[in-house]
Parts: structure tokens; sequence; C-alpha cells
């Protein structure tokens, strides 16, 4: 007569037991489509993130968000290329799903626009002025951190409080403070990170909550980063650190370990590690 004897396994990133208890687990048939194969190196080069936010549903993203309506999006994009020489720098571009004040009678043509890893929010720009907006912060390099000065560090110059960019027309500037997460939502582009992302915001707003962290930690919904096959894809600013196959049991680990510096808790995120934001020349 044999006995057999179940091994309990645990998460190395998390410690959770797995399946996890505590937290939600994903759908089976989402789960067994993650790619496990080797993610470091996955991430474009690129040196800042615009996140155009806008009152639109991640589930009303086109699979392609130059077709957003308005055009806003594909506006953009077709100045980004247009001055990309003057630039001198790539930019990642994505969609943000946020409530926006806007009272003007077509929201289509209205943004905010969140700025990493300058940690700014440029409030209320309007589709004939996205020209000015680009020219100023991206060709000029006049915001909090000048991406072209190469004898300071981004952790440098973040710390200095550099002057706001200055715009006309009623567009408001402001500072983000805090951690700033990015979670892919973007379900038409990709069903495991349509499934997946809201999940994952879901837990970081029970985190936050439960750990009274409303002011300190702040998310935003966004589309296609690249990289879908490796969902839940989650970056972390001002770091810039990019991480994939992330859990919704890596959330508390996450937001520790760049709450506090932790170099131990950042250690246990090695596993989901991608790539970085782009900090050398």
């Amino acid at each position: 007569m044999s006995s057999t004897t179940e091994t309990t396994s645990f998460d190395p990133c998390s410690g959770c037991e797995i399946p996890c208890s505590k937290h939600a687990c994903y759908p089976s048939e989402i789960a067994k489509e993650i790619d496990q194969g080797n993610m470091i190196g996955s991430v474009e080069k690129h040196r800042r993130h615009l996140c155009i936010g806008q009152s639109i549903p991640p589930s009303q993203w086109p699979k392609d968000i130059n077709d957003l309506q308005g055009d806003y999006i594909a506006e953009l994009s077709r100045v980004l290329k247009e001055k990309k020489d003057s630039i001198g720098y790539s930019i990642k571009l994505s969609s943000a799903s946020v409530v926006t004040t806007t009272t003007t009678d077509d929201p289509s043509h209205i943004a905010d626009w969140y700025v990493f890893p300058d940690q700014i929010k440029i409030t209320n720009v309007n589709i004939k002025q996205i020209e000015q907006i680009i020219q100023t912060l991206f060709v000029d390099d006049q915001s909090v951190i000048k991406i072209k000065d190469k004898t300071k560090t981004i952790e440098e110059q973040l710390k200095e409080n550099n002057n706001l960019p200055s715009f006309d027309d009623n567009i408001r500037c402001e500072r983000l403070h805090g951690l700033w997460l990015l979670v892919c939502c973007h379900y038409q582009r990709d069903q495991r990170c349509g499934v997946i992302g809201p999940m994952i915001v879901d837990e970081i707003e029970k985190y936050v909550r439960e750990a009274d962290l409303i002011d300190k930690v702040h998310w935003l919904k966004v589309s296609h980063l690249g990289g879908h096959k490796f969902a839940g894809n989650v970056i972390v600013y001002p770091s810039g650190a990019w991480y994939g196959r992330v859990l919704t049991c890596h959330i508390p680990v996450l937001i520790d370990a760049y709450r506090s510096s932790s170099e131990d808790l950042k250690s246990k995120l090695k596993p989901l590690y991608r790539g970085h934001l782009d900090t050398t020349w």
C-alpha cells in the first residue's frame, strides 16, 4: 500500500502558494496562452513615454490607436514622425483611459498628456496645439528633465525640481507625484492584455486602499505596449522598469519594492523583468 504526498509550490516573487488563494487567478484559457520564454531585451528602445488621456474605455480602443475617433492620436503620430530627426530619440506613445473634465463640444479633439519619466501632466491640449507642445517638450527639450543633457541622470534632474514647461492658450502643466503604474489593458489588440490588465488594476486599487497609499501610488490603463504575449505587462515610473507575466499576487511586492526603494524586494521581481526606459547615450 503506497501513499502520495502532494508538494505545495510557491511563487518565487510573491511567496504565494500556486495556485494563490489570496488573490484573483487568471482564467485558465488565458493563463495557458502566456509565453514562458525569455523576456529580457523585449522592450523597444525609447527615452520618453507619452500617454494621451481621454475618456475612452479600453474596450473601445481599436486594434490600432491611430484609428481612434477624432484622429487625435493619428495627428500626434504624424507630428512625432515629422519631427523625428529634430527630436533625436524614440518616444513611446500610448492611449490612456482617464476621466477628463473637458467641457468642449468635441472631446475627441482634447486630451490630457502624461509625460514619463518627467512625471508631468499637461491638461486640456487641443488637437491644434499638438505641434506647439511637441516642439517645446521634445525638440527644444524644455521639460523638467532635459533628455539631451548628458551630464546629469534622470534621477538627478528629478531631484532638482526644475521649472515646469510653460505653454500658451490655457494649457495647464502640473507635476505628478508618487509612484505610477502603467498597465496594458488593450483587449482588441490582444485578449491576454484585455483580460489580465483590468484584473491587475483591480488588485492595485485594492492594495492601495488597504495600505492607505491613495495619494502615493497611482495607475493608468494604457493601450498596447509591446510584448502582449508576456501579459500582464506593467511599467513603473519614474523608474522606467518594465515587468511581464505579472500576476495579481505580485502587485504588493511591486508597489512595496518601488515605494521603499528596497533592492531586496526588487531582486524578488527579477523573474518578471523585461527591460527599462533607455537612459544611456
